[in-house]
This record gives C-alpha cells, structure tokens and sequence, in this order.
C-alpha cells in the first residue's frame, strides 16, 4: 500500500516539528514525522504526508524528509525547500531550527494533534529508547535492511474499518 506523498506538506511538518523543539537533531524529526504519520494512519486511515519510509538500521527513515534535513532534495525541490530550516552551527550532530512559522493552512486538525503528540512522545525520549521501539514495529520488521517500509503493515491489528478506509484512500486520496 502506498499513498501520493505531498512534499511540501513533508517540508511544512518539518518546520512544525522545528518550531516545536528548535535544536531537534536529523533522527528526532525523523522519528517524530514517523510516529505522527503511524498514529494518524492508525486512527483515520490516512497519513498525514505520506513519505516514503525506509527500514533502515535505527528504524524508519522518511526518505524525501530526510533528503530535506541532509539538503540533498532534487533540484526541483529547492523552490519549497529554501527557507524552510537552518542548521543549528557548532552541534556535533546536524540539528535545525525553524527557519520561519510553519504554515498550518497545509495540515487539518487531526494532522496538528498526530504531530503535536508526535512531538511530546519523542521530545524526552533517547535516541536509543526510539530506535529500540521502532524496531518492534511489524512493518520495520518485515522489510529488508534499507529498502521501503510497506503502510499495509503499519496498519497490522488497526480497526478493519481503518484498514478498508486506508486502501481507499491510497488508490483515491489526496493527502
């Protein structure tokens, strides 16, 4: 199951996330977008960006967001990229600020509250506590080392409502 990623919405949640812990390092915007997208899925059937995760060794990895925070989108990108974040100098692991207010009007009202919960379930956390649960996760589990995470997993044991609702929307929906 896959669903048409809105990338600017990607670049606007990373902003929010910023904005809610500015200094957050690559992993914990990482695993907060993650954690919004798995909890918003889970509950309405639909995430809220639709990135692209990775099953990588310290757990998912949203793969366009990640490409934001390391500044290797495409070129394309660069017009919703720009001005988004800026790295934090001197810190020895890459960590960001926002750079401006997020733009809300891109997220609905359960979109806000997944990630604000996102955000107070990772923000005390360590990085080896979050890479440790994720690990547990079916859908990290069932992929291969560094290749796509599929969302039918994710959705293991969720609401067969949610799981109906999910395939429809990954045929149909726009995030």
């Amino acid at each position: 199951m896959d669903f048409v990623m809105d990338k600017e919405k990607a670049v606007e949640a990373l902003v929010y996330i910023a904005s809610k812990i500015p200094g957050v390092g690559r992993f914990h915007a990482a695993k907060i977008l993650y954690f919004a997208e798995l909890r918003h899925l889970r509950e309405y059937g639909r995430p809220v960006v639709g990135d692209r995760y990775i099953a990588m060794e310290n757990g998912p990895v949203p793969s366009f967001a990640y490409d934001v925070l390391k500044g290797t989108t495409h070129p394309d990108d660069q017009p919703i990229t720009e001005g988004a974040l800026v790295p934090v100098k001197g810190t020895h692991y890459p960590m960001y600020e926002a750079a401006r207010e997020p733009d809300l009007d891109f997220f609905s009202e359960s979109d806000i509250d997944c990630l604000e919960w996102a955000v107070e379930y990772c923000r005390n956390r360590t990085f080896g506590q979050i890479s440790d649960e994720t690990h547990t996760h079916p859908a990290w589990d069932r992929a291969d080392l560094n290749t796509p995470m599929d969302y039918a997993d994710m959705l293991e044991g969720a609401d067969p409502q949610i799981i109906e609702d999910a395939k429809v929307f990954s045929q149909y929906g726009v995030l």
